[in-house]
């Protein structure tokens, strides 16, 4: 089965999965919006770097997901 279906498997079954991706996206959008300003605060900078980390936590755990539902299925 491929990633993406597997992601919207996942969304529609596991209300944590989707939980994770909603977050992912909401971060994301945060991020867009520190990328979009020329000058940053030091405070931005860190919260924009703290975005990061939280995106890339939530991938992973995504990912974690993913693949045991790959197992499950055999």
């Amino acid at each position: 089965m491929q990633e993406q279906k597997i992601k919207e498997t996942l969304i529609e079954k596991d209300s944590e999965f989707k939980m994770l991706v909603v977050k992912h996206q909401e971060l994301e959008e945060q991020l867009q919006q520190f990328l979009q300003k020329k000058q940053k605060s030091d405070d931005e900078r860190i919260a924009e770097k703290n975005i990061k980390k939280e995106k890339l936590r939530l991938k992973d755990a995504m990912q974690k997901r993913i693949d045991a539902f790959r197992r499950q299925q055999g």
